[in-house]
């Protein structure tokens, strides 16, 4: 068992009706780029995270066709929103919809092979120059969310917590955020997160900041494959 991340895909369907190739060649077919690298990657029994900005659709209703073909891709998949996932909805919602093929990870915390995954959404940080009044209270809720979400992960016991999140723990100037202080005082060993597209902001990415390993794992940033973490406990063993 294996623990893979791979987020930020913005799908828009089949064909799509926002093509991304708009931000590059590299984008181009970058649905099936997706498609192709999980089938040649991910087993059944290997978990892979999904960090925000599945699909470019503002609900459900019209995000089905995108999640349903993830759905049917192998492994246990576990979702965590986006800034531009507008069509989030409950998770009990969600899960129906898409048959049980997500377990969706917003202000919780969820076991995986000897790894507790605490995560929420997140914003920008709170040292960012495009700060306004409006995303202090922003902030201040998906920090409470992280936190209590780090508290169930530690109640689970595991020998690893992991954060997963969409915005990076820290801001433009690579500077580590208070999201990044609440994981290291909840001991997580790793942070997974998303957000970041376009080489001129792939350069001096910090991949470790106070003890904290840093995955970026944008679709994009990846190559459109998905990104190796870890080895997990096998369950079944």
């Amino acid at each position: 068992m294996k623990l893979y991340a791979f987020s930020d895909f913005h799908l828009s369907g089949d064909p799509p009706t926002k093509p991304m190739d708009i931000f590059g060649d590299h984008w181009k077919n970058h649905r099936e780029k997706i498609i192709n690298a999980w089938l040649d990657t991910i087993r059944e029994d290997d978990v892979v995270i999904m960090a925000g900005d599945l699909s470019w659709a503002m609900n459900m209703s019209d995000a089905i066709a995108d999640l349903k073909m993830l759905g049917t891709l192998p492994g246990r998949k576990i979702v965590g929103r986006g800034n531009h996932d507008y069509w989030w909805d409950t998770v009990t919602k969600m899960t129906r919809m898409t048959d049980g093929a997500f377990e969706f990870l917003f202000n919780s915390a969820i076991n995986v092979g000897g790894v507790a995954l605490a995560g929420t959404r997140g914003w920008i940080s709170e040292t960012s120059p495009k700060l306004t009044e409006a995303d202090k209270p922003i902030i201040a809720r998906e920090e409470g969310r992280m936190e209590r979400s780090l508290e169930l992960a530690e109640k689970m016991g595991t020998p690893r917590i992991m954060a997963v999140l969409h915005y990076p723990p820290f801001d433009e100037m690579k500077r580590p955020n208070h999201m990044l202080e609440i994981m290291k005082a909840h001991h997580v060993t790793d942070c997974i997160y998303g957000h970041i597209h376009g080489a001129s902001n792939f350069v001096n990415l910090p991949e470790e900041l106070d003890g904290i390993h840093l995955h970026l794992t944008s679709a994009d940033y990846l190559d459109f494959k998905p990104h190796f973490i870890c080895d997990l406990e096998d369950s079944h063993a």
